[in-house]
C-alpha cells in the first residue's frame, strides 16, 4: 500500500557544482569566440561573398552591377551576423 517510496535525486548532489562555476568563469571574449565558432558556416559565406565582390571589381575594372550586388549581400549578411552575435553574447 505504501507504493514506491524509494526516490533517487539525480543531480541533487555537489558533483555538478564545478560545471556551474565554470559557466560563470567564462569571459565575454571566450563566449564571443565560442559563438563565432558555432557559426563558422555563416563566417565562411561572408568571406566567400566578400572575396567574390573584390574579384568581380578587379576583373571588370569598375564597380559593375554584379560586384554591387555581391557587396550588398555581403554587407547585409555581415550585419545580420553581428546583430545575432551581439544578442547571443548578451544572453550568455
Amino acid at each position: 500500500m505504501s507504493g514506491d517510496t524509494n526516490r533517487t535525486s539525480e543531480g541533487g548532489g555537489l558533483e555538478n557544482i564545478r560545471e556551474a562555476s565554470d559557466a560563470v568563469e567564462k569571459s565575454t571574449a571566450a563566449v564571443t569566440m565560442e559563438k563565432i565558432w558555432e557559426r563558422q558556416r555563416t563566417v565562411g559565406s561572408i568571406v566567400v561573398l566578400a572575396v567574390t565582390s573584390v574579384l568581380l571589381y578587379r576583373v571588370d575594372g569598375y564597380l559593375s552591377l554584379d560586384s554591387q550586388v555581391f557587396a550588398g549581400i555581403t554587407a547585409l549578411l555581415l550585419l545580420y551576423f553581428l546583430v545575432t552575435l551581439r544578442t547571443d553574447v548578451q544572453m550568455e
